[in-house]
């Protein structure tokens, strides 16, 4: 599969505009660094189906590069991936899959007037409450474009205040699926003050139009919102307003949002907690509301760190308001350096997902443990055991999506 011509068409042919305009006369640093994955995977449910699981081995081939620049006012990072895969068992036709990123920041008239843009390409879920992407090469996924242009002023302000004002132009396209194509326009207004040493107050407002061949909505946001920060670790946060929300379709919302949050580090334990309200891009429809509660614990030792964590999210359609979404997420990960040249990773997960009871597999397991062995500076050998499941009851594995998933692969970075 070949990259679509309209892919980088935004931000990055704008970017490469510029930078072939500025970059010669900028005393700028450059770097970059190639990359090549050799790996092989074995997997006994590719799809993921309940019953007549296609085993299949997956040779995967994956060059890549990053370029990252800075100087004389402009900074940018380049990133680009190719990844052949070979189906051994013809579970899948031969494929070339494309990732690609690129950040690009322009800064004039002595840090007053900015220019943003990036572009990314890469696979996203089709479903934003459960992230298969990490978990399987084929299964419920589109191939997601998402560039955006954002100039903006920065106002120094008296007494240790800013402001910035700005404007904000998103394209996301997705192509191999039905996801929803989306533009956006932003108009931004940020006000940001030190009230005393580690004690900020901030406020904002943001009017956004989004649009899409179907439908498109006027999305209006306000907030006020303090800071303090103890240390690098101890901090606590909230910021607090309103959106109210105008479809073309006539219908109208408005709801409360907040971004509340709190880190504290005890010496032997770090805590963190929070709770937030925010507009997730979701490839079925034009708004999705998304609330999330999360608490995590965790720990850093001298050769390698442990965290314990878990959440509650709600995913609210706002088009289709009854069509809600419950996900209730516990997960625990640790990575342990046994010798200098080998580390050692563990992973575990539950979540269930809840929609009127239209779910078909509510619960989802994971565990996985995988080692990486440094042969040389710039070449790690790294091996991955994954099992998933996917059940219609925790205590019951009848009917279940079961899927056991080896990888050895091969990573070299010069």
């Amino acid at each position: 599969m070949s990259v679509p011509v309209r892919t980088m068409r935004t931000a990055a042919v704008f970017s490469a505009v510029l930078l072939t305009a500025f970059s010669p006369a900028l005393a700028a640093e450059f770097r970059l660094v190639p990359s090549l994955t050799l790996g092989e995977e074995y997997n006994d449910n590719l799809l993921q189906t309940a019953s007549r699981q296609k085993t299949d081995f997956v040779t995967r081939v994956q060059p890549g590069v990053a370029f990252s620049a800075e100087g004389g006012g402009f900074s940018t990072d380049v990133t680009y991936g190719l990844d052949y895969r070979y189906f051994a068992n013809g579970t899948r036709r031969d494929q070339f899959d494309h990732r690609a990123g690129m950040k690009g920041s322009f800064r004039f008239f002595d840090d007053f007037l900015h220019l943003d843009l990036s572009d990314s390409y890469s696979r996203v879920s089709t479903d934003v409450a459960r992230d298969v992407v990490n978990e399987s090469l084929v299964v419920d996924q589109l191939l997601q474009n998402n560039a955006v242009i954002s100039p903006y002023l920065n106002w120094r302000l008296p007494g240790a205040a800013t402001l910035k004002t700005g404007y904000r132009y998103r394209d996301t396209r997705y192509w191999s699926g039905d996801g929803l194509d989306k533009i956006e326009h932003d108009g931004y207004a940020e006000y940001s003050r030190e009230l005393t040493a580690g004690f900020t107050l901030s406020a904002a407002y943001n009017f956004a139009h989004l649009s899409s061949e179907a439908s498109a909505l006027d999305r209006h946001e306000g907030y006020l919102g303090l800071r303090y920060d103890w240390s690098t670790a101890t901090f606590i946060y909230g910021k607090f307003g309103y959106d109210w929300q105008s479809f073309d379709s006539g219908a109208n919302t408005s709801d409360p949002f907040w971004d509340v949050g709190a880190s504290r580090d005890f010496g032997i334990l770090t805590a963190t907690a929070g709770t937030k309200v925010q507009y997730t891009e979701d490839p079925q429809t034009l708004s999705t509301r998304n609330v999330r509660h999360y608490a995590t614990l965790s720990r850093v030792f001298s050769r390698g760190f442990a965290s314990l964590g878990g959440s509650y999210e709600k995913f609210e359609k706002q088009q289709l308001i009854r069509d809600v979404e419950h996900k209730t997420l516990i997960e625990a990960s640790a990575r342990y350096l046994l010798r200098p040249d080998l580390t050692l990773m563990l992973g575990l997960a539950g979540d269930r997902l809840s929609n009127g009871g239209t779910v078909t597999y509510p619960y989802h397991l994971t565990g996985s443990f995988g080692m990486d062995y440094m042969l040389s500076e710039h070449l790690v050998l790294g091996a991955n055991y994954t099992h998933i499941s996917y059940r219609h009851h925790l205590d019951s594995a009848g009917g279940a999506v079961e899927v056991n998933r080896a990888i050895v692969e091969m990573r070299l970075s010069l």
